[in-house]
């Protein structure tokens, strides 16, 4: 029997991850799709995106836990979660502030909201699909806050889904490198664009598109043996 009717949670749903999959998951017969952005720009942006078209759009910023309980609080069910909240690495990864910074959105970001929507998903017999990231099986020279942070979030998923079972599924997806808003800047650069595209056998960076499989699989009762997995989506990076 197909997936049908069921309420969608996706933090960082407005940006360009995120919203690929709000647009996807809102195709679902009878889906209630929230998506959430942790401003007010980005919240009024993704009222005209019409990608997000059939989806709600909440201000949300994971690192309140107020915040958080008081957003799953509110919806009558929960059938899927997805954790896409997060920032990129920068400079500030290395000093102390922008290092925490980073882990508190990144990691903890999802700590609270996997912790808040436990109950709800339990109800449902849900799941979680976390945003793990290439960076969760080797270190970056330019980001080791970034890096901290989604390694954490490949053992979050492992750990949680053995503790979880069988009421909540836990699994991740690790995008490789994909076209969205915060990375055209590293598009833009010739040289660490070459760089990239040389080390990828697909030959091309990934779009937001890429990961509609492997996510709809994830929260889809196709998966139901399935959990605890990091699933790479990369065009091969990691076999570089």
């Amino acid at each position: 029997m197909a997936d049908s009717g069921r309420t969608f949670l996706i933090t960082g749903g407005t940006g360009g991850l995120g919203g690929g999959l709000a647009m996807a998951f809102a195709e679902e017969d009878g889906a209630t799709v929230i998506v959430t952005g942790a401003t007010e720009a980005e919240v009024t942006a993704a009222t005209v995106d019409p990608r997000l078209a059939k989806a709600t759009v909440k201000l949300l910023d994971v690192r309140s836990d107020e915040d958080v309980l008081a957003l799953v609080g509110q919806l009558p069910r929960l059938d899927v979660l997805v954790n896409a909240a997060g920032i990129m690495s920068s400079p500030a990864d290395f000093t102390v502030e922008g290092f925490e910074r980073s882990i508190d959105i990144n990691l903890l970001g999802t700590v609270r909201v996997c912790f808040a929507a436990r109950e709800k998903l339990a109800a449902s017999k849900g799941n979680i699909i976390n945003f793990a990231s290439m960076m969760s099986f080797r270190g970056t020279p330019t980001g080791p806050a970034y890096a901290a942070g989604k390694a954490g979030i490949a053992l979050l998923t492992q750990s949680l889904a053995t503790a979880w079972a069988p009421d909540v599924r836990v699994n991740a997806i690790a995008p490789g490198f994909i076209t969205s808003p915060m990375t055209l800047p590293v598009q833009a650069d010739p040289v660490k664009n070459t760089r990239i595209v040389g080390r990828i056998p697909a030959g091309r960076w990934g779009e937001p598109g890429d990961l509609v499989s492997g996510a709809r699989f994830l929260a889809s009762g196709e998966s139901a043996y399935v959990t605890g997995i990091i699933l790479p989506i990369d065009g091969g990076y990691l076999t570089t």
